[in-house]
């Protein structure tokens, strides 16, 4: 290998796992839109919802530097990427999403939220191990992880709401998804 194609691999190592993440958040926009596979939708799907890695690398980028890490940025950011509770969760509610019927794809989403905080709670136990094992106290740990969370989740959600807001069907969401979630109650119990 060249010094090229090294730095060339390099550049690659700060995208590879965001870019996983994008695509699994398209592929379940596919299978929750259309109840299969579909390439234009997976695409779709993938560049609506790239704002969420990128919300998450602009965090990390930020707390990254006010660690002051002895890791180049892209060694540390794709040591943060590779996270993986969420990505075995997404493919879980994947996997739901392809056994349920089609009829009832919006049964979906109250899984969606009351599973979420498994894969919380995993992340920031691997995020925790992540920033003590570069060095960082219990305190420092903890702050980079409240820092990061706040930083990235803020970003989001002025993204997401920011182009929500604008659609007509915007407020319909929440009375579908409290819908969704009181069938979904009456049947659990």
């Amino acid at each position: 290998m060249n010094v090229l194609d090294v730095e060339r691999s390099e550049r690659f190592l700060l995208f590879r796992r965001p870019l996983l993440i994008a695509f699994m958040l398209g592929c379940g926009v596919s299978l929750l839109a259309s109840g299969r596979f579909t390439l234009r939708l997976i695409l779709d799907g993938t560049l609506s919802f790239a704002f969420v890695p990128l919300c998450q690398l602009a965090a990390f980028a930020v707390v990254h530097r006010l660690q002051h890490s002895r890791l180049p940025f892209r060694v540390a950011a794709d040591r943060y990427f590779a996270n993986t509770p969420w990505l075995w969760w997404m493919v879980g509610l994947l996997i739901a999403g392809a056994i349920l019927p089609a009829v009832r794809v919006g049964s979906v989403l109250p899984l969606v939220l009351i599973t979420a905080p498994v894969p919380i709670a995993l992340s920031v136990r691997a995020d925790w191990r992540l920033f003590r094992a570069d060095g960082r106290s219990r305190g420092q740990a903890a702050t980079d992880i409240a820092l990061e969370r706040a930083i990235a989740w803020s970003l989001a959600t002025a993204w997401f709401f920011g182009l929500a807001i604008t659609s007509r069907d915007f407020l319909y969401l929440f009375v579908e998804a409290g819908q969704a979630i009181a069938e979904f109650m009456r049947e659990m119990l």
